[in-house]
């Protein structure tokens, strides 16, 4: 049986160029027919392919965005919650050494050493050189430094504005920032600054006012005590 082929004419596109004949075999371009059919059909699933790949990532990005908006909600009811326990005061307090009381808060008192009256916004716990200083609620060291009264001094800023102050340390071992709990040790006793002693001045700051500490004391372990007995929680 004579084999078909197929003639090729290819004409130059330049004027007087030669003409010239390819001569292609039936077999060969049923070849070439059947190699690009592959490739089309390779490309279209290629094409599915990728639609799906993307239809899946469109899905994952979808619930990853979900997942965003959830997460953004859940810090923001903490947000709310955290703005609301900061309005409170701290709550069953302790005072920060145990020892003598041997000045109480006074609005007039003769300074030991300056020898005049003058207030006193704070009351001195006597106890032996390197007792230990701890933090009567949970708070924030909101300074640690050196006051020419004081001495080397320690500030804690608590929930409801409440700051405690620690005057006539011997040594602090805690820095500006730091996050300390309620009988967490915060320095020791000295007689730094102004002092006749080995003591600690302690005042209690509500909303930049002092207040007598052992009251305030007294009253934020009544109030701590009042909550467990009614179940209540802050």
């Amino acid at each position: 049986m004579p084999r078909r082929s197929w003639t090729l004419i290819l004409v130059p596109p330049r004027p007087g160029a030669k003409t010239r004949q390819l001569t292609v075999s039936t077999r060969s371009l049923a070849a070439v027919a059947t190699v690009l059919l592959a490739i089309v059909a390779g490309a279209a699933t290629w094409t599915g392919q990728t639609s799906s790949l993307a239809a899946s990532r469109a899905d994952r990005l979808r619930e990853s965005q979900l997942a965003v908006l959830a997460l953004r909600d859940s810090v923001d009811a903490l947000h709310l919650a955290v703005a609301h326990d900061s309005l409170l005061p701290p709550r069953g307090m302790i005072l920060p050494v145990s020892g003598e009381i041997t000045s109480s808060f006074s609005g007039s008192r003769l300074h030991p050493i300056l020898r005049y009256f003058r207030a006193h916004l704070g009351t001195d716990i006597a106890a032996p050189y390197g007792t230990k200083i701890v933090a009567p609620a949970a708070a924030k060291v909101k300074s640690v430094g050196w006051n020419l009264g004081y001495g080397l001094t320690v500030e804690l800023e608590h929930t409801g504005g409440v700051v405690t102050r620690f005057g006539h340390c011997k040594t602090v071992i805690v820095r500006a920032g730091d996050q300390v709990l309620e009988g967490e040790t915060i320095g020791t006793v000295g007689s730094s600054g102004l002092a006749t002693g080995p003591h600690v001045h302690f005042e209690v700051i509500v909303k930049g006012q002092q207040v007598d500490p052992v009251n305030f004391v007294a009253a934020s372990r009544s109030a701590a005590a009042t909550d467990r007995s009614t179940g209540q929680e802050h």
